[in-house]
């Protein structure tokens, strides 16, 4: 297998620590970032690693030569001037099969090993690798209906999946490039979905660290002391479960534009269904009472309807599962039709307290109990 590392850019954020020396080559304990990369790619079976470089090749060339001492094989490919993130690609000699490609300044426990075989059996031209992350927000978030204000939670968290600055690429996204002319990851991405073809995302719960400021190489260091196999060494994925089980069979959710395929039907009082019915002793056919019964089944379907996949357990957590900020809305607001179709200020009062909820514990058992306690209210009242 094959690897291309991206470490060509002057890690300007980085000074004064890299002021004198190339990014890739500063010190985690007493390996370099790029051999600790270059480790944990051989550990994984990856033979054959490209360098893409610019800045300061020489100390890199001088360091890992043609990469016998660290058992691999290294062949460099030189960047001129730089041209942007994916410009690299374009010039890379003799490259003919799917390669793992990423950025030579990542610190992570990801399973190169367990990517790669995920891109090959997907049947995509590209994979993403992604990573959730919480991003706080600082301000109290509004939902909005008309000039309403249906709903507040203050200074939420929200959880997104980011790139994480490692790929799977076939050769056929060089058609995509002009050599000599710029141009960066996410531009590759976007022609290659433009055109048509297959992108994946590979999400992954691992640690990562993005090695761009001061303050996050100390925290790679620190992190790195700690736990020095964790990173060097390739642990098998197989059993694991996480974001990256969420999938079905051997693939990974392509990266889909909203809106999603549509939720399951709504309950109709005319039109009993096994959603919105049970049967009594006697054969004959009930309407199911939210309110006690199979709840958390109802909700854990939508989950699995808006993430695409199957319905999560009880206590499985919709961000950790691949949820974010935009599914969230739409899981709510299928769970609000759902429960409140015919009564538009109940359906508000649900959506709002749902929209406040899930920021906090997002399980179908906690999201039930909120409609459970909603339903219960709003008969109280009447």
């Amino acid at each position: 297998m094959r690897a291309i590392i991206l470490t060509g850019g002057k890690g300007t954020r980085l000074r004064p620590h890299t002021e004198h020396r190339p990014k890739g080559l500063l010190l985690l304990s007493q390996y370099s970032i790029l051999e600790v990369i270059i480790r944990r790619l051989r550990n994984a079976g990856f033979r054959h690693i490209t360098l893409c470089v610019s800045h300061l090749a020489d100390q890199i060339e001088a360091e890992f030569g043609d990469g016998g001492t660290l058992g691999v094989r290294i062949d460099y490919s030189a960047d001129p001037q730089p041209m942007g993130t994916a410009a690299p690609l374009a010039r890379v000699a003799d490259w003919n099969t799917p390669a793992l490609v990423m950025n030579g300044d990542v610190l992570t426990a990801l399973d190169f090993a367990d990517l790669y075989r995920t891109h090959q059996n997907s049947g995509a031209v590209l994979t993403v690798a992604s990573h959730r992350r919480p991003v706080p927000m600082g301000f109290g978030v509004l939902d909005i209906r008309g000039d309403l204000v249906a709903g507040i939670w203050e200074k939420p968290t929200l959880h997104l999946d980011i790139s994480a600055g490692i790929y799977v690429a076939n050769p056929a996204v060089l058609d995509v490039m002009t050599p000599g002319e710029p141009i960066d990851m996410p531009d590759l991405v976007a022609a290659m979905m433009e055109r048509g073809h297959r992108v994946h995302a590979y999400s992954f719960s691992d640690r990562w660290h993005d090695i761009g400021t001061p303050e996050r190489y100390e925290e790679a260091k620190r992190c790195f002391a700690e736990n020095p196999d964790l990173y060097l060494r390739n642990i098998d994925a197989e059993g694991r479960s996480g974001p990256e089980s969420r999938s079905e069979e051997n693939g990974y959710p392509e990266l889909l534009h909203y809106p999603r395929e549509p939720s399951l039907s709504k309950p109709s009082l005319n039109n009993p269904s096994p959603h919105n019915a049970s049967r009594e002793a006697n054969g004959s056919v009930t309407q199911d009472d939210p309110a006690t019964d199979g709840l958390t089944s109802k909700i854990a379907q939508e989950m699995g309807a808006v993430l695409q996949c199957r319905p999560p357990g009880p206590a499985d957590d919709f961000f950790l599962l691949g949820g974010d900020s935009l599914r969230a809305v739409e899981l709510m607001t299928r769970l609000t039709e759902w429960f409140e179709p015919q009564d538009a200020a109940a359906a508000d009062r649900l959506h709002a307290a749902l929209l406040l909820a899930v920021f906090d514990d997002a399980s179908p058992d906690a999201l039930a109990e909120v409609v459970r306690s909603h339903r219960l209210a709003s008969r109280s009242s009447r």
